[in-house]
């Protein structure tokens, strides 16, 4: 039985932004892909649990960066299962370069829910799968709850769900979310800084037409991001720390 999985990848130009380094979201592709290839590997991938009307959904990941691959530069993402509870199961990640040297590390929280009843689903029903729990962690702090924003103005920002947005459940794609908040951002924070650690809390789905705002808060070290849909229900929560 397999515990680790690597998986090989190389920053192509689509990945990358003005500073030719692996934007945020393209690194949140490779490692939720890589979540998906190693749980079909390990035969609880997402096709698996289409056969029973069941998907995998992540409901937090945490990610710290050292740097971020430049354009062109190979590199690599490992990823093992940490533990297996009722709810949640976590799964770890290192993110590699070339020669092997650790350069980030990530962990996320997945849940299993019901396509029709969209209710959380007991992982004890499939409890033949605890035995990929490794109990190793990724060798950072697990994704937090982020705190709300307390003194709420006027929205940053508005989006409404579009075609691009939506996955094959018909709702947002996780790195969609992030996407809008990060279009927010003035261009000088990312000439200034670097973004050292990111958490993101999936709390409500958004589906095709939501109209959804975003109230974010900026300090020197910290941004958090709210993302509320129509009828004020909080989607979405994000943190990032500057460095």
């Amino acid at each position: 039985m397999t515990t680790n999985h690597i998986f090989n990848f190389s920053v192509t130009p689509q990945d990358v932004d003005f500073t030719r380094r692996i934007t945020l979201v393209a690194l949140g592709n490779y490692i939720l892909n890589t979540a998906g290839a190693a749980a079909t590997l390990n035969n609880f991938g997402l096709e698996k649990l289409i056969e029973e009307n069941l998907a995998w959904v992540v409901s937090r990941l945490a990610v710290e960066m050292q740097r971020y691959p430049a354009q062109y530069e190979e590199f690599s993402i490992e990823t093992w299962v940490e533990d297996y509870g009722k709810l949640f199961t976590t799964r770890n990640f290192k993110i590699l370069d070339k020669e092997g040297t650790v350069i980030g590390t990530a962990c996320s929280i997945w849940a299993i829910i019901d396509l029709t009843t969209r209710r959380p689903y007991n992982l004890h029903n499939k409890i033949e799968w605890n035995r990929f729990a490794t109990g190793i962690g990724a060798g950072m702090e697990k994704p937090v709850k982020v705190e709300e924003i307390l003194i709420k103005k006027s929205a940053t920002a508005y989006h409404t769900v579009a075609y691009s947005d939506i996955d094959f459940n018909q709702h947002t794609n996780s790195t969609k979310y992030v996407q809008w908040f990060l279009d927010t951002l003035d261009l000088a924070k990312f000439e200034q800084k670097n973004i050292a650690r990111f958490d993101v809390n999936y709390i409500h789905e958004a589906r095709f037409g939501d109209k959804t705002a975003l109230f974010c808060e900026n300090s020197d070290e910290k941004t958090l991001c709210e993302i509320r849909n129509g009828e004020n229900k909080i989607l979405c929560k994000i943190k990032l720390l500057w460095k």
